[in-house]
């Protein structure tokens, strides 16, 4: 039994989880609350609210995950057999109760978060959820083994992930850029690129991922594009996707070159976003075989972490103000767990 506990945190996705969770804390706690404070606006999300917040969009995302392993267990089984847990340790009908009962339990969150919003302004908070739910399911269900669509799917999710925290704050967003536009502008442009970051490396990844599962999709009829198309020109698509990718963390490093007299931040750019984009890109054209797609997603996760930090408009200048952050985000996070 104690053999089968490091399947826990493969089955839970509990890094993908807390990836998650970062991507809409850091650019809330560390970039739009503060510009909202800083023009005299008064933020509506404090720290339960947002905790509610982020625990129905961690629900959420994990439901997606079971129902796509509850979908995909054929599949898995000769994908990636040592990673099997439905159908091997507990039933796919138990898997289906877990899912149905995790929807309950983001209803319930989202009927609470309801609550705590100012009125007439908080009914996104019951069909936000909902519908993230739904077309994770439709997608398990249907679109995964639809080419290209599948995957478009998936990463524009991933992109709205940060961009959920502008719908409660619309309010006092509008009424702060009467005094201080700039710094609001730029608090939601910031933001905005969180997105666009977490879209274009989510869909490299998901392309990245159906090459590297071609076979266990042929051998079930899930017609992704390497399956359809050929792993041949997949490749060729996925590398274009990228060399997008690449693209946009040059265009990052430029950037930050002509506006940010950081030159820390500049080198951490180039080993930590460019290059594994880069190595990415180039396992993906080189590619013999599925451990070579596997590395090629291993480096792409680094980009993907990496960029959650690195996209912060502010870094400390000094070791005192690094540890008055790191304070700061301890002090949220209590609050908020």
């Amino acid at each position: 039994m104690f053999g089968r506990l490091w399947l826990i945190p493969s089955f839970l996705r509990l890094p993908n989880l807390f990836l998650v969770f970062l991507t809409q804390a850091i650019p809330y706690w560390c970039v739009l609350r503060p510009a909202i404070v800083r023009s005299g606006g008064i933020p509506v999300l404090d720290e339960h609210s947002f905790g509610l917040l982020a625990l129905a969009t961690v629900l959420t995302t994990f439901a997606g995950y079971l129902i796509n392993d509850y979908f995909d267990r054929d599949i898995d089984a000769i994908n990636r057999p040592e990673k099997v847990v439905i159908g091997r340790y507990f039933s796919p009908g138990y898997a289906l109760i877990g899912y149905w009962g995790l929807q309950l339990c983001i209803t319930v969150i989202s009927y609470q978060l309801f609550l705590q919003m100012p009125k007439p302004h908080g009914n996104w908070a019951l069909w936000l959820f909902p519908a993230v739910s739904f077309l994770l399911f439709l997608y398990a269900w249907q679109i995964k083994c639809t080419p290209f669509v599948g995957n478009l799917l998936v990463a524009l999710l991933c992109g709205v992930t940060p961009l959920i925290m502008l719908i409660p704050e619309s309010r006092p967003m509008w009424l702060a850029s009467f005094y201080f536009p700039h710094d609001i502008r730029e608090a939601m442009g910031i933001v905005w690129m969180y997105g666009l970051f977490g879209m274009a490396t989510n869909l490299f990844r998901e392309q990245i991922k159906d090459l590297e599962d071609v076979q266990g999709d042929a051998a079930c009829g899930c017609n992704t594009t390497p399956v359809l198309r050929g792993v041949r020109a997949a490749k060729k698509t996925a590398g274009i996707t990228g060399l997008a990718v690449c693209v946009l963390m040059g265009i990052l490093l430029v950037f930050w070159q002509d506006n940010m007299n950081q030159e820390l931040r500049i080198m951490a750019g180039v080993v930590l976003l460019l290059f594994p984009a880069i190595m990415s890109m180039f396992l993906v054209f080189s590619a013999k075989d599925k451990r070579d797609f596997s590395r090629a997603s291993l480096a792409l996760k680094i980009t993907m972490l990496a960029g959650i930090f690195l996209l912060l408009p502010y870094w400390p200048d000094n070791m005192p103000d690094w540890w008055a952050q790191l304070s700061q985000v301890k002090h949220w996070l209590s609050a908020t767990f």
